[in-house]
């Protein structure tokens, strides 16, 4: 299966959710993007009634599969999908309580169950390390959180990075094995050299691949001393791992020294992804389209945010609109075009952020 795949924290676009319908009235196709925008928005609330159908609709083989395996995951009172049975390993008790947490998350995106799966979570380890009832500060209780899940998982020799959010939700990455290199390549007459840490053989690779039936995942993330890549997710040779994930985590890595803690989550993504654009050549136009149709103003995640602003930038530099979403309009660009029109918005943001002034200023803020 094809993985379609997001470094770090990702993604969504909330643009009027709708199918889209072939040349037969009642042949009926699901607006995949659209959906996938949605899911990855940790909104499934607004998917599941957009997959109903009637008698008279025609669906695609393909189309059957994703509205049944939605709907085995998400329309009845419990998960039906075989997830866990398909997740088997020493931490399946620990798996399980994160999937009930991500699943009524999901399905109740007006909610947060965050302390709900913290208590759950203190339970948890309290019998399993036989600790009479732990209990701690809520000042203290992430940081006793990620010590625990971390020790937990590290009993069975797995790998993991600890008690965090990816977006929304708190997260559970794990896996079984890593190894690592260091890769040198040249970044706008910079030399940057990179260790880069190769992860195989997932356990489990967090909400977003839960949510999105193994098509959507982080491939990587960044820390300020080295970059984490999901080893299977690429072909090394390709654009794909280059820019979007070793150019893309390497601004990550960089713009985490240089700013030390000042830029959002949004603001990194979108110096990140501006990176992608100077660098991109036969991938362009695809990340062009993939950052129209994953962007989303008013989200509360940094990648939609972010791809929004970025696609925002650049057509007023290239159109002189606020937003451009019809690709063949950017097709009328040439690659060189646009790759120098990133050059010119990362120039002028990297000025923006070594000012003085704007020490405590932020350059990104939700759209009302």
């Amino acid at each position: 299966m094809k993985k379609y795949l997001f470094t770090v924290l990702f993604v969504t676009f909330i643009c009027g959710f709708g199918y889209s319908f072939g040349l037969g009235k009642d042949t009926l196709k699901f607006d995949r993007s659209k959906i996938y925008a949605y899911v990855l928005d940790a909104d499934l609330k607004s998917v599941l009634p957009l997959l109903k159908t009637d008698s008279s609709d025609i669906l695609s083989e393909r189309d059957v599969k994703l509205k049944k395996e939605f709907e085995e995951r998400f329309r009845s009172d419990e998960d039906r999908s075989g997830y866990l049975e398909s997740k088997k390993s020493g931490i399946d008790e620990l798996l399980k309580i994160y999937s009930v947490y991500w699943r009524e998350s999901l399905l109740n995106p007006e909610r947060t169950y965050d302390s709900v799966l913290s208590a759950v979570l203190l339970n948890f380890f309290s019998k399993k390390f036989n600790l009479n009832g732990l209990s701690v500060t809520d000042s203290l209780i992430s940081d006793t959180l990620n010590y625990f899940v971390t020790k937990y998982i590290s009993e069975f020799a797995y790998f993991t990075t600890g008690f965090g959010k990816t977006g929304k939700l708190m997260d559970l990455l794990v896996w079984k094995k890593q190894s690592d290199t260091t890769y040198k390549f040249s970044f706008l007459n910079d030399e940057l050299k990179a260790r880069v840490v190769f992860m195989y053989d997932f356990v489990t690779l967090g909400w977003e691949e839960y949510a999105t039936l193994g098509i959507y995942y982080p491939g990587g993330w960044a820390t300020d001393k080295e970059l984490f890549c999901v080893k299977d997710a690429y072909d090394l040779s390709s654009e794909d791992f280059k820019v979007s994930y070793l150019a893309h985590e390497s601004r990550h890595m960089s713009d985490i020294k240089l700013y030390s803690g000042r830029l959002s989550g949004a603001e990194l993504e979108y110096r990140a992804k501006i990176t992608e654009i100077c660098l991109a050549k036969e991938s362009l136009f695809d990340l062009i389209q993939n950052f129209i149709n994953m962007s989303n103003p008013k989200s509360e995640n940094a990648h939609p945010l972010a791809n929004y602003i970025v696609v925002r930038d650049l057509s007023k530099k290239l159109f002189n609109v606020e937003f451009e979403k019809n690709i063949d309009k950017w097709k009328q660009f040439s690659i060189e075009k646009i790759n120098e029109a990133g050059y010119v918005l990362l120039k002028e943001n990297t000025e923006f952020l070594e000012k003085p002034k704007n020490v405590k200023e932020h350059f990104i803020k939700k759209v009302d």
